[in-house]
C-alpha cells in the first residue's frame, strides 16, 4: 500500500493540488492548545477575537498540545489549487 500514496501525491502535484494550510493560533487567557485557524473562527469554532495568531503554520500530525477537532477538520480538509 506505500506505492499508493505515493502515486496519490504524484497525482495532486501533477494537478496541481496542495494541502490547505491554516494558522496556527491559542486561545487568549487559556494558551493550553494549540488550534487551527480559518478565516473568522478556528476548526473547532472558537471566534478570531478571542485566540492569538503566531507566524507558523498549524500542523495536524497527532502531537500534545494540539485540539484534537482542529487536527480532524485541518486533516479532513479539501486540497486546493
Amino acid at each position: 500500500m506505500p506505492q499508493l500514496g505515493r502515486r496519490l501525491r504524484s497525482l495532486r502535484f501533477t494537478l496541481g493540488l496542495a494541502p490547505t494550510g491554516f494558522a496556527a493560533s491559542r486561545e487568549t487567557g487559556d494558551p493550553a492548545l494549540e488550534h487551527a485557524l480559518a478565516d473568522t473562527a478556528t476548526l473547532c469554532g472558537i471566534p478570531r477575537r478571542r485566540v492569538t495568531v503566531y507566524r507558523h503554520p498549524f500542523v495536524a500530525r497527532k502531537r500534545p498540545g494540539s485540539c484534537p477537532q482542529c487536527r480532524a477538520k485541518a486533516v479532513d480538509a479539501p486540497s486546493g489549487p
